[in-house]
């Protein structure tokens, strides 16, 4: 497959009617050397997917391959997708169009299938499905996260949605930092939106984060050999592409009842002097 050429390949993901694993590996983030280094730890999830998927076409996609996916297919939005300020919103960007014009199946290097696929395919037959995630930060009541997403159909109209979404909102407002620039780009939160939105119209469901994100940003993820069977994946959510405003945000979010009880005891004594 890497003698291929790129509309070659093109072709060839056409024909797999949508039998396809898509994970995407740039290779930069944070840069090259951490990047090989974490590209190496993360072998055995990545091997969970092909392994447990031999009837599946697995992808890989590099930074290459994906500028090329967008020059050729998608050029209306190539200004925006060049002119993001972070190599991870182009990681999170490239997965929609990936799955607009392929159809399968989208998962994080960082997640582990414990089930093969054909068994998820049977039992959640709709056309489109992203995973619930246990990390209810938002105001909606089901809170998804992008890093588990599956298309049976190629030219899903929810991508399209999502392509306008973030032509919309590719300016972030000065005030953001680097998490918040991500997550309200190209990152979950717009695919949060996006869902509640249009669940309805375009009839979206949804992966229970029980049996497909068990563990969130409050739980300690246990080890893979431990995994209940009835679990078809989990996430180990360990970002590569974190900084330490990242990992401030995810401290609070992790401790906020510790936070909360601090501030409670630093105040009573305030207002007893008052």
């Amino acid at each position: 497959m890497d003698q291929l050429t790129f509309e070659d390949l093109d072709q060839y993901l056409l024909k797999q009617n949508s039998k396809i694993i898509h994970q995407v590996w740039f290779g930069t983030i944070p840069n090259k050397i951490s990047a090989a280094k974490t590209y190496k730890n993360l072998k055995p999830y990545r091997d969970s997917w092909i392994n447990k998927n031999p009837e599946w076409f697995y992808m890989s996609w590099n930074l290459s391959n994906c500028n090329k996916l967008i020059k050729q297919f998608y050029p209306q939005h190539l200004q925006m997708f060049k002119n993001y300020p972070y190599e991870i919103q182009r990681c999170d960007a490239i997965r929609y169009f990936i799955l607009h014009r392929y159809g399968g199946l989208y998962a994080d290097m960082d997640y582990y299938c414990n089930k093969p696929w054909d068994e998820v395919v049977n039992k959640y037959p709709e056309t489109l499905y992203l995973v619930q995630t246990p990390n209810n930060i938002s105001s909606y009541k089901i809170h998804i996260s992008n890093s588990l997403m599956y298309s049976a159909v190629k030219n899903h109209p929810y991508w399209n949605s999502i392509f306008i979404e973030m032509e919309l909102k590719k300016d972030s407002p000065y005030y953001y930092n680097r998490h918040l620039t991500i997550m309200m780009t190209t990152g979950p939160s717009i695919i949060n939106r996006i869902f509640n939105k249009y669940k309805y119209r375009y009839r979206i469901n949804y992966y229970p984060a029980n049996l497909f994100h068990p563990y969130g940003l409050a739980n300690n993820i246990k080890l893979i050999k431990d995994l209940p069977n009835n679990i078809y994946a989990v996430h180990l959510g360990k970002g590569s592409w974190e900084t330490k405003d990242s990992k401030i945000l995810i401290f609070v979010y992790q401790e906020i009842k510790i936070i909360l009880f601090i501030i409670f005891l630093l105040i009573i004594p305030l207002l007893f002097n008052f």
